[in-house]
């Protein structure tokens, strides 16, 4: 049956609480370096503001080591699974929103980390369509995630929906020229986001009023 809407949804910090499992493991590459740890909320502040130099600020060189990279890649796979968890009640709303919108995920991790964690989460089933920071040549704030994704479930802007937590989404979004909901349970802050939910419940309500 074809679905009118499409749900775009950001994954960490919108879905999944995965901020302490990114921390331990960004903090096992730095220990390696020879670098001190960093805090979750430090982890948490920077992913989610615009114009960061993550490599500069997580692993102190110009551009990420593919070697660094790996060593994330092969910590957070085995690691993770114990240390992330989905927010209250979003498995429910899944299970309601796709029988009415095609849903999907637009996320700055790579797509095998999200195909990965969505696997283990059990929710990965409701998803029509699923991009990746590697699948793009620009990630999040730019617009072209979601331009992939509307092209890929066919759908227009007027009845497309980005969902997520921080200022890179909701530039994403207005970049696409689509509506944007903040979720206020994430890690990122809003600029200037006039839909916002502060639990899902709130969320599964706006996004009917829109769909």
């Amino acid at each position: 049956m074809r679905k009118d809407a499409s749900i775009i949804f950001d994954m960490d910090g919108t879905l999944i609480d995965s901020s302490a499992a990114m921390t331990h493991s960004v903090n096992y590459v730095r220990q390696n370096l020879g670098l001190e740890p960093i805090g979750q909320k430090y982890l948490e502040y920077h992913i989610n503001q615009p114009d960061q130099h993550l490599p500069k600020i997580f692993y102190n060189t110009e551009e990420y080591d593919p070697a660094h990279r790996a060593l994330f890649k092969e910590h957070y796979m085995h690691f993770s699974p114990s240390m992330i968890s989905l927010y209250p009640d979003v498995k429910e709303m899944l299970q309601v929103l796709s029988q009415k919108a095609y849903l999907a995920i637009a996320t700055n991790a790579s797509d095998f980390f999200a195909r990965h964690m969505l696997e283990q989460m059990g929710i990965i089933e409701y998803f029509s369509a699923i991009v990746g920071a590697n699948n793009v040549a620009e990630p999040k704030p730019s617009p072209l995630m979601v331009y992939r994704l509307m092209e890929e479930l066919g759908s227009v802007p007027e009845k497309t929906i980005l969902v997520g937590d921080s200022i890179k989404d909701e530039r994403a979004a207005a970049n696409a020229g689509i509506n944007f909901v903040f979720a206020l349970w994430g890690y990122g802050t809003s600029e200037t986001a006039e839909l916002r939910a502060h639990n899902i419940h709130e969320l599964v309500g706006l996004l009917n009023t829109i769909i």
